[in-house]
């Protein structure tokens, strides 16, 4: 188990650097549910068979069963930057926010990207805490307030509720198994990942393979084959080039691992 995360009374939560997550609920742990609804939609009778719904991930059939179970995480110390990032995923199943209308925010989070001034930047988000602040001082309400709260700001605790098949096919993909996405961002969404990896590490690691960064890559194989036309010929001679130079580290490859090592170089579109 990952060394962040903390099991009380069997309630599992991940301690990040600035923030913590607890994992409140998690519908299927033993698959068992998940594993009669895949023998139902492929017709079958052994209904206890939970690596039927692995072979659904990776056989391309249509997760839908994955739909009906649910992860509820609660967020404590998450900034509102990574609490925009988490709410645009509409296909989440509930949201439960105390916001800043009646709450305030009392603490912030620097980036976690590439800072080229970090002791400006502290300054200046300081500076908007206390403009947030002032407001607050001087009996303005939380709702006129938060107009000038910095984004970021750190949030009153809030919960989020996913099912399993927004987590596998948008969340952990796009903020954390394809590049580009906000650093803070990253540093919750793996801890998301951590939690609910740490229940079921076969499933979750089957999603990973199809659809996080190893079917990313692959994706990118293909893109560039098209791209650049590359024929039979030229790629055989390649291999044939590589077989004379005696490129013991290509060719010990798997072809599939060789292929994306030349041709699946994700780069970030930011």
């Amino acid at each position: 188990m990952n060394t962040s995360i903390i099991e009380n009374n069997g309630v599992k939560t991940y301690q990040g650097d600035t923030f913590s997550i607890t994992m409140t609920r998690y519908s299927d742990p033993q698959r068992l549910n998940l594993a009669r609804n895949a023998a139902r939609y492929l017709g079958k009778k052994d209904i206890e068979n939970t690596r039927r719904p692995l072979g659904i991930v990776r056989q391309g059939h249509v997760p839908e069963i994955f739909r009906g179970e649910i992860v509820e995480f609660e967020f404590n110390d998450v900034s509102k930057e990574v609490y925009d990032h988490l709410v645009t995923y509409t296909t989440r199943n509930m949201r439960v926010a105390g916001g800043n209308r009646a709450l305030t925010s009392d603490s912030y989070t620097l980036p976690s990207d590439k800072v080229k001034d970090p002791e400006m930047v502290k300054t200046w988000v300081e500076n908007s805490m206390e403009g947030y602040r002032c407001l607050l001082d001087h009996a303005e309400t939380p709702q006129v307030a938060r107009a000038a709260m910095p984004i970021a700001a750190k949030l009153n605790t809030f919960v989020f509720q996913f099912n399993f098949l927004t987590l596998g096919q948008a969340v952990f993909k796009q903020r954390i198994w394809e590049k580009g996405a906000q650093g803070n961002t990253v540093k919750v969404v793996q801890g998301m990942w951590e939690l609910v990896h740490s229940v079921d590490p076969d499933l979750w690691n089957t999603f990973y393979e199809w659809f996080g960064t190893p079917a990313t890559e692959w994706t990118e194989v293909r893109r560039k084959l098209k791209k650049k036309e590359i024929t039979v010929k030229e790629m055989f001679e390649k291999l044939q080039h590589e077989y004379f130079l005696n490129e013991e580290d290509t060719l010990n490859m798997t072809f599939e691992d060789y292929m994306k090592f030349q041709f699946g170089q994700v780069k970030s579109m930011w």
